[in-house]
């Protein structure tokens, strides 16, 4: 086995739609890009056989933190053809070496896997810092390979019930990915559904970085690509979503929604024209992209979110919850981690 650094772009990709499902789009190599405009540096290498065949691929983003220390961050992978020990091996051992360069007190990793890494083996550990920086590991997929008539028909009555009565309303849902105005009220929308729901959204900045990687220019041939849909009611829109397509999958990427005319359900149909429209771009799921996790209580911050996402399929028959190994932090330099748990703690006492 050997490392290659040397990355040919449709290659990178290709390996990584035909080795994870639903594809793992964090891993692509116009992710990596995306990042790069945002200042932070990339790490790609792939693990090659006898043949120079790819038989594993890890894209890593150095974060800063304090002290002028950093951490890697593997969202979503590394990504494997076969889970062996040895490929395992290489492939940690490479990231090990990035990390000392790089100053890294720690590396993390969010595999797209639901089970066969044993982690703790080499020395991982569930994260004890920079907990707000975590990917969700649980989802729901919504099997695309289903006819609409059998999806509408198996999800949960009050989703169905919405969705027609949005359309008897005369909620329209349009794609407008290229369309400026619409870009400007969905970042109004992100801005007021953050405010309303206490959520933390990305700067406009930062969506006009990603719009300019995956949502303009020849945008309809690229893999990945991203679309913006609205929905509009009474000649207003009222919600609009962005949904990354890629490999076999569109992801509910972000979705915002104004408080006005609730009882019009546009938020609805809007999430079943995504599903639609992943349909039509071939993908065999469409990824909710967040849930809580599995045995949460009813009382967790995404309860209510996840019986949104969830009445949206009918587990086992039109859909399933996907939970994977979630994520797992490498400490490369234990004298800095333990100083930023301490700092953690410190911290949480002073606010109480």
């Amino acid at each position: 086995m050997q490392i290659r650094t040397e990355i040919h772009h449709g290659e990178w990709n290709q390996f990584i739609a035909e080795n994870s499902s639903p594809s793992s789009f964090l891993q692509t190599y116009e992710w990596g890009e995306f990042q790069k405009s945002l200042g932070f540096k990339i790490h790609r290498f792939a693990v090659t056989g006898e043949a120079g065949e790819y038989l594993a691929v890890a894209q890593a983003i150095v974060r800063p933190l304090h002290f002028g220390k950093t951490y890697l961050e593997v969202t979503k992978g590394p990504v494997m053809q076969v889970v062996s020990n040895k490929l395992i091996s290489c492939v940690f051992e490479e990231l090990r070496r990035i990390g000392k360069k790089e100053n890294s007190v720690l590396i993390r990793i969010n595999p797209p896997y639901e089970s066969g890494l044993q982690l703790t083996t080499y020395n991982f550990t569930p994260p004890e810092i920079l907990l707000r920086q975590m990917e969700p590991q649980d989802t729901v997929l919504v099997d695309l390979t289903k006819t609409e008539d059998e999806l509408l028909e198996n999800m949960h009555e009050k989703s169905r019930y919405n969705i027609r009565l949005a359309k008897k309303k005369g909620v329209k849902i349009e794609e407008k990915t290229k369309d400026s105005p619409a870009f400007d009220k969905f970042i109004e929308l992100i801005g007021e559904t953050a405010r309303r729901d206490g959520i933390a959204v990305w700067p406009r900045s930062r969506f006009e970085k990603f719009r300019q990687q995956f949502m303009l220019g020849d945008y309809k041939s690229r893999d990945p690509r991203a679309i913006l849909l609205t929905g509009e009611f009474e000649g207003k829109i009222l919600a609009a979503s962005i949904i990354m397509l890629f490999g076999d999958s569109g992801t509910y990427l972000y979705a915002a929604s104004s408080s006005e005319s609730r009882n019009a359900n546009v938020p609805s149909l809007a999430l079943w024209e995504a599903i639609r429209q992943s349909k039509l771009a071939g993908k065999k799921y469409y990824d909710m992209w967040g849930i809580a996790p599995a045995g949460a209580d009813e009382d967790h911050s995404w309860a209510g979110i996840t019986r949104f996402k969830s009445r949206y399929i009918k587990s086992g028959k039109t859909g399933v919850e996907r939970h994977c190994i979630g994520t797992w932090d490498l400490v490369v330099d234990k004298k800095y981690h333990t100083l930023f748990r301490v700092a953690k703690k410190i911290k949480t006492l002073f606010k109480r």
